[in-house]
């Protein structure tokens, strides 16, 4: 799994699928409940941490086969844009701008999947997914298409309230018209601001706790000295510290084991305890 998430870590997994369309899908996730096999919906890797075990079951990759992105609707005031979940999100935010649309800016350099944007309800620079949402089309674990409204999700910090057994398929967004050099200059602006507070020289899978209300998660743990902080090829960023970094060489363990030391030293110092941003999968 190292070679497929951007930590660059992980065991191996059992079987690895890529579906071109809802049909081959629905007939691995049959076969898979046929054979007591677990899923797991991998996307594009990111905000993902595999254990060294590696994972019991089958990883499920959208990315080969739901990348379409176009307009739906279009009108003077703006557009739906159709966005499968296995397009990146970088090129939905590209569509966005060359067709003079605006509204994903704050999505500009998040790295994933449109489908993991979804799950994650991805958010940056006061903007959040559910504020250009539409719809999302999902498939039931029944096998069954649908289409759900906005308005039918409870929405979180970092999640869409998804149930077990569903698989998003892809969303439609709403966005507004607007001069498409200035949404770019925008974009451009945001990517600025993120290259130089954030590290992307080194493998990593963005924001590794969620911003508790006492304050950004970056701020407590480094105040908490652990900022440039290292075990074995895993490193608390030097750039920023709710980003944990491998240097060449990481294994999940140590990455593990750099979270439970930022969680626990933040709580004796702070009293607060960081929720995890990423997802973990897998066995030690």
């Amino acid at each position: 799994m190292s070679e497929y998430t951007s930590f660059r870590v992980g065991g191996k997994v059992d079987y690895l699928a890529f579906p071109e369309g809802p049909e081959e899908l629905q007939r691995i996730l049959e076969w898979c409940g046929q054979q007591g096999i677990r899923t797991f919906i991998l996307g594009n890797g990111t905000n993902l941490l595999v254990r060294d075990g590696g994972f019991r079951g089958m990883a499920i990759s959208l990315s080969r086969g739901f990348l379409r992105v176009e307009e739906v609707e279009c009108g003077p005031e703006g557009s739906l844009v159709l966005a499968e979940a296995g397009q990146s999100l970088g090129k939905l935010v590209e569509f966005s701008w060359k067709k003079g649309l605006a509204g994903l800016e704050f999505a500009a350099g998040i790295p994933g999947s449109v489908g993991g944007a979804l799950f994650m309800n991805a958010g940056a620079f006061r903007g959040e997914i559910k504020g250009v949402l539409d719809s999302v089309r999902l498939m039931e674990a029944s096998g069954l298409v649908l289409e759900r409204r906005r308005e039918e999700w409870k929405f979180f910090y970092r999640s869409m309230g998804l149930e077990k057994g569903e698989v998003i398929l892809g969303g439609k967004f709403r966005l507004k018209a607007e001069n498409g050099q200035e949404v770019k200059n925008r974009i451009e602006e945001i990517m600025r601001q993120r290259m130089s507070k954030q590290p992307y020289d080194l493998p990593s899978a963005g924001s590794v706790f969620k911003n508790p209300p006492q304050g950004p998660a970056g701020k407590l743990i480094e105040e908490a000295g652990l900022k440039g902080y290292y075990i074995g090829d895993a490193q608390i960023s030097e750039k920023h510290a709710n980003f944990i970094v491998n240097r060449g060489q990481a294994r999940a363990q140590d990455i593990l084991a750099l979270i439970e030391l930022a969680r626990k030293k933040v709580y004796q110092e702070k009293g607060v305890w960081l929720e995890m941003e990423i997802q973990v999968i897998g066995e030690d």
